[in-house]
């Protein structure tokens, strides 16, 4: 025998020995016959018939998943054909609860009068939206909380459109009523930016929706956007107007990512951005009115009534940067305003933004809108008590933001005041779809002609939730 064999037979000898020992006293109870007291019969007749069993039922068990993924395949190669004749319907919307309280002086009262605190529902928003046909998406939203000049409510149209995708060199073409492409901070939905509301020239300056059709083309890599397209302003009623004297507008964006951190997807980004616009006006009759960042109360700032405006062209050089929880943002716009008779004003506002995430989320990009999109905590919020009688918390995301913003009104023979807003900003994200916001803005004005300088305080909650 070999010498290096001899150990496995003796095991194996050994092994044998105490089966039959172990076999026949289990025997001698009457348990089993007694023909399995044998090693051989053992060996042969139980241990291979498990062996089968097992390989029969591995292989009955690929077989089902084989069939159940052959099924959901087919499932889905069924859904894919018929959602290419048909449009897809998905339902959206939000509502936004604001609290607003003032904080005035004597003199803030005597020069803008005594403002109302107020209790509102500010967005109540429904929509629907979807695809089909391999290429066409179509979005309708309504807002059921907007308000007339007389504050009386009435029901406005926001996104009405249909998309074109995949277009040899447009790339993606809208038709409808929708955003003009301007502004970073425009373009950022009102569910994902960082304050209650946009910078006081954003609202006063920057054409938001109006009917009219539009390109939009990203680069291979999504390091670059342009977007460009042909309007008719209308505003956010139902649109209609019929006019002959104008109201016609060109308004173009182009963005450019220098630097994406593709490992984090996003969570280290600068952001440059110029956006354009030329507006011709439908009535010649203009008045600028401004209030502070928030979406009631007085206007702090006040043109009165310049006319003879034939159009005017805006200019809009932007900003961002996002390093993990940090970003900074930044905008600035020249209104230059052309008029048949008189002097030809030019009007500025700019803003620079900052915020930390003190959980340590970050600002998530869309690389195909040029824009911001929804912050996604590390852990939502919830407290509950467990099964053991412990109470158990997610913190959510907490992001702290400050801003700092200026508008000018004061040019040529139109005077409206300048005005300085400092914004304080507490966000709490419960999940990705719901959180509270805490604004406190605090107005530095400075009236035409001189006039006594005032400040004007506010303070803002919101309760916010989308779907």
């Amino acid at each position: 025998m070999d010498g290096r064999s001899w150990p496995l037979y003796a095991a194996a000898v050994t092994g044998l020995f105490f089966s039959t020992i172990i076999v026949g006293l289990v025997s001698a109870q009457g348990v089993i016959p007694y023909q399995t007291m044998d090693p051989a019969y053992l060996v042969a007749t139980e241990k291979p018939p498990q062996i089968a069993e097992t390989n029969d039922e591995l292989t009955r068990r690929v077989a089902d998943l084989e069939k159940a993924l052959a099924q959901i395949k087919e499932k889905e190669q069924a859904a894919a054909k018929k959602s290419a004749g048909q449009m897809s319907v998905n339902l959206s919307g939000r509502f936004f609860i604001d609290s607003v309280f003032f904080g005035q002086s004597d003199g803030s009262m005597a020069a803008f009068g005594d403002a109302q605190d107020t209790v509102q529902l500010r967005a109540a928003r429904l929509g629907a939206f979807g695809k089909g046909f391999d290429v066409f998406d179509y979005q309708i939203v309504a807002d059921f909380a907007s308000r007339d000049g007389s504050n009386s409510q009435r029901t406005s149209l926001k996104d009405a459109y249909i998309g074109v995708d995949d277009l040899p060199w447009l790339g993606r073409v809208q038709v409808g009523h929708f955003k003009e492409p301007f502004s970073l901070e425009e373009l950022t939905s009102a569910r994902f930016i960082t304050f209650m509301e946009r910078a006081s020239f954003i609202s006063l300056f920057v054409p938001s929706r109006n009917l009219g059709i539009a390109a939009f083309r990203v680069s291979e890599n999504e390091r670059m956007t342009l977007a460009f397209g042909g309007f008719r302003e209308v505003g956010e009623k139902p649109p209609y107007v019929a006019d002959d004297d104008g109201g016609y507008a060109f308004t173009a964006r182009v963005t450019y990512l220098p630097w994406y951190d593709e490992a984090t997807q996003g969570r280290g980004l600068f952001h440059l951005g110029l956006g354009y616009s030329f507006r011709d006006v439908d009535n010649p009759m203009r008045q600028l009115r401004a209030r502070p960042e928030v979406n009631e109360g007085p206007y702090l700032l006040d043109t009165g009534v310049f006319g003879n405006v034939e159009d005017y062209q805006l200019l809009n050089p932007e900003m961002a940067f996002v390093y993990g929880p940090f970003s900074v943002q930044s905008e600035y716009l020249a209104a230059f305003y052309n008029r048949a008779g008189g002097e030809d004003p030019t009007f500025h506002g700019v803003y620079v933004q900052t915020g930390y995430f003190l959980t340590g989320e970050h600002r998530f990009y869309n690389r195909k809108k040029g824009a911001f999109e929804r912050v996604k905590p590390f852990e939502n919020f919830f407290r509950v008590r467990t099964s053991d009688g412990n109470v158990e918390t997610g913190l959510g995301a907490w992001e702290l933001a400050y801003r700092y913003s200026w508008l000018d009104l004061d040019d040529k023979d139109v005077l409206g005041g300048t005005m300085a807003d400092h914004s304080f900003g507490i966000n709490w994200y419960w999940n990705p779809y719901m959180r509270l916001m805490f604004n406190y803005v605090h107005a530095q004005v400075s009236p035409p002609r001189d006039a006594t300088k005032a400040d004007f305080n506010v303070f803002q909650f919101r309760a916010q939730v989308d779907f």
